[in-house]
């Protein structure tokens, strides 16, 4: 049942039970929907003054999602940068198979869409980095012209997602904690409930935009910005891989409670006992 809450906003109303999909909650209207349109005028107002060129579509689904759902997973900083780096690599993977594949016929831009979200959501998922509004990052470039050179597109997407991340946080801390806790991670650097690496690859990565804001002003210190932001990228798309848990072998089933026949009631299904001991051969 859908809950309606007309309760001023207080800290009780931002907890995680009430500041989700599902409950209509004045606080999520008013806080939630002014944080999504104010980070994504940022967003604009950062590239008007450096030059730098992202895509706004799948970064306003970004700005949405970190203001108002900022406790599902896809929220988290990880997801969000690194998910549209990949997605815009994905998508631009994608668009070049397409014209491989199909040229200029008609079949060309299905295909292309098709195989960057395919890409989008397989690198994705290998990456541990899930962001919905990403797999949008992936479609544009096989629809729409790009708005900087495809081979800096990425990065691009990467400095926007970590604008949208900060925003997020400092916004959301006004009445709770962000990035919100991750169930099962113990607090480590700066208190964060978060995996080291993705904590320094986070740091990285808002290090490399700063630098990259410098763009129209001195080239170098831009580049450096671009190699920055791919390190701490590496960071947090791979630390994962080397404490994964790998499961190659089907998990059995297992009863530990059997449960009693009901005293009169049917018995066993006629042959199932046989059925299980063939299996077993």
């Amino acid at each position: 049942m859908i809950e309606i809450r007309l309760v001023r906003p207080s800290r009780r109303e931002f907890g995680r039970d009430l500041y989700r999909p599902g409950v209509i909650s004045l606080s999520r209207i008013l806080w939630g929907s002014t944080g999504a349109g104010l980070f994504l005028t940022l967003i604009a107002l950062a590239c008007d003054a450096t030059g730098l060129k992202v895509l706004y579509p799948p970064l306003a689904a970004t700005c949405f999602i970190g203001a108002t759902c900022t406790y599902l997973r896809v929220a988290r900083p990880k997801s969000v940068i690194v998910g549209h780096f990949i997605s815009a690599v994905s998508g631009l993977l994608g668009v070049a198979a397409g014209n491989a594949m199909f040229g200029d016929t008609g079949l060309a831009i299905p295909v292309k869409l098709g195989l960057a979200v395919f890409f989008s959501a397989v690198f994705m998922q290998i990456l541990d980095a899930d962001h919905p509004p990403a797999a949008a990052t992936a479609a544009i470039p096989a629809i729409l012209p790009l708005p900087t050179s495809a081979s800096i597109l990425p990065l691009h997407m990467a400095w926007g997602a970590v604008l949208a991340v900060v925003f997020t946080v400092i916004w959301n801390r006004v009445w709770f904690e962000c990035p919100a806790p991750e169930e099962g991670c113990e607090r480590s650097w700066l208190n964060l409930s978060l995996d080291k690496p993705d904590i320094a690859g986070t740091g990285i990565c808002i290090l490399a935009s700063l630098l990259m804001c410098a763009k129209p002003w001195n080239a170098s210190v831009y580049t450096a910005g671009l190699w920055v932001m791919s390190a701490g990228l590496a960071i947090m798309s791979l630390h994962h891989f080397f404490d994964a848990k790998v499961v190659v072998a089907k998990m059995e089933r297992c009863c530990t409670l059997a449960a009693s026949p009901i005293k009169g009631g049917p018995g066993p299904i006629s042959g199932s006992k046989e059925k299980e001991e063939k299996h077993g051969k």
